[in-house]
C-alpha cells in the first residue's frame, strides 16, 4: 500500500498519534476517537505585478 491510497496524514490533537484518513470525509483518531482540528483555508495573496519595460530614453545609461 503506497501513500497515495492512504489519503491525507493527520496528527491527533489529544494523544499526538499520526494517522492517515484513508480518503474518508469523517475522520476520528484510531486510538482515542478525537476528531482532528479543522484547518482553515487561507486565501492566497495576489501575485505581485511585474514592472513593465522602461521606455527608452527615460533613464540615462550609465
Amino acid at each position: 500500500m503506497n501513500s497515495l491510497n492512504r489519503g491525507s496524514k493527520h496528527t491527533c490533537p489529544d494523544c499526538e498519534i499520526k494517522y492517515y484518513d484513508l480518503g474518508k470525509e469523517a475522520v476520528a483518531c484510531p486510538r482515542c476517537g478525537a476528531k482532528p482540528a479543522v484547518t482553515k483555508v487561507l486565501k492566497t495573496a495576489r501575485p505581485i505585478k511585474k514592472a513593465g519595460r522602461i521606455a527608452p530614453g527615460r533613464y540615462p545609461h550609465g
